[in-house]
């Protein structure tokens, strides 16, 4: 991550925010049935930032906006069955923060949510399938995640990203609508939910 210039670093946890996106659509979608009528501040965001990496002018200020909008998440709505939501919605608003602090420390807090909600879940899938999983070690747990199909897929379309990342030194359209959709998964999140 270190290697990647300030931007790029946006662009890589921006890709990221949009594989973790469903996740949000299906909360979304299920707090409208209860009567949630507000503006999609997430969704917004991340189509603004995507703005700006193709070149619009956003000053500070708009960020610090759109950060505040996004804290206006209907945090009341939520869950138990609703972590993977709140961590795509927590992603944006680091993104966020990463278009104001570019270094490499915020693109991997940001990026760190998409690991997190992958532990996370798979680890609660694990528990509910599993009788013996809580006879497993933290190591054998682990392994097991990292080994998952998403996980693998995942990391496999992170490594992809940097790559190209790293090959390109300025965004034309073609790349940056390349690395919006890239990683669509029929409209499902990296972890297989709509």
């Amino acid at each position: 991550m270190e290697m990647l210039p300030p931007l790029h670093r946006v662009a890589f946890a921006l890709a990221c925010c949009e594989r973790l996106f469903p996740n949000y659509v299906m909360f979304l979608r299920d707090i409208r049935e209860l009567g949630w009528n507000e503006q999609d501040p997430i969704r917004i965001a991340l189509d603004e930032i995507w703005e700006f990496l193709s070149g619009k002018e956003i000053d500070a200020a708009r960020f610090r906006q759109l950060l505040s909008n996004c804290d206006q998440y209907p945090y009341g709505y939520e869950n138990k069955e609703t972590a993977e939501t709140q961590r795509a919605a927590w992603i944006v608003s680091e993104t966020l923060e990463l278009c104001l602090d570019r270094t490499p420390q915020k693109a991997i807090s940001a990026v760190k949510h998409v690991h997190e909600t992958l532990f996370e879940y798979l680890d609660c899938e694990m528990c509910e399938s599993d009788e013996d999983s809580d006879k497993k070690s933290h190591q054998e747990v682990v392994e097991i995640i990292t080994n998952h199909p998403f996980t693998v897929r995942e990391m496999a379309k992170q490594s992809e990203d940097l790559q190209r990342l790293q090959k390109t030194p300025t965004f034309t359209p073609e790349f940056l609508q390349w690395l919006r959709t890239s990683s669509e998964n029929g409209g499902k999140s990296l972890l297989d939910l709509s």
